[in-house]
Formats: structure tokens, sequence, C-alpha cells
């Protein structure tokens, strides 16, 4: 049986936030306390669990297959392709100098990039 607050969290997730970062953010809560209720639902199997590369993702298991999109394929190409120069940015701006705000900036942003091509089955690499 799932709590109130789990059905909540679920409702965020039919919403496309997927990641514990972006589910804190949303809920207002830890990145830490996200993870932990994440991994509860998994484990009542109310949600499944991706990984891909260091991040992970969560989604409702009624949302488990990719639902049809009315994106084209030249915008997937450019949201992919947004993604891979924002990679090569963050491995760039790693050896700069930065504030822990501006690096958290665009590491949100590949993020970002990264949940819209993950929710429409496409590989990262």
């Amino acid at each position: 049986m799932l709590t109130s607050r789990e059905m909540e969290i679920l409702d965020v997730l039919r919403k496309g936030i997927y990641s514990p970062t972006l589910l804190a953010a949303e809920l207002k809560i830890t990145q830490s306390g996200a993870t932990q209720a994440l991994q509860k639902l998994e484990k009542k199997a109310a949600v499944t669990r991706t990984k891909i590369g260091r991040n992970v993702f969560y989604r409702p298991i009624e949302d488990d297959k990719p639902r049809p999109t009315k994106e084209s394929d030249e915008d997937i190409e450019l949201i992919m392709e947004s993604y891979h120069a924002l990679s090569m940015v963050w491995s760039h701006l790693l050896r700069l100098d930065l504030t822990h705000e501006e690096l958290a900036s665009v590491r949100d942003a590949r993020n970002i990039l990264e949940e819209i091509l993950v929710r429409r089955g496409k590989n990262l690499d």
C-alpha cells in the first residue's frame, strides 16, 4: 500500500520529472530524501529505475514504455547534439575556476537534456 506522500511523488513522476535531483527541487526536499523515497517506491514495485552513466532515473511502472511523441527526428537530433555539446563543455568547465553555482547551472542544463532524451527512449551514445 502506498502512502499519500508516495502517491504525490508518483504524480510528480508522471509529469516527466524522473531524476532524484529534479524531484527534490519540485518537492522542496533534499536530494537524499528524494532518493530514499524513490528507492522505497522501487521496493514496492511502483517505479522502475534506469541507470545511465552516473545518473539514475525513475519512472512509474505504468509509464515504463516510451510514449509516442510528436517531435520530429530533427528535433530529437538537435536535443542530442545539444546534450553532447553540453557534455563537452562540462568536461572543460571542470578544469576552470568556477563557482559551485555556475557549475551546478551547467550540470542542471545537461541533466535536463539527458532526461528528455531518456524519456524519448534515445541512446545517449
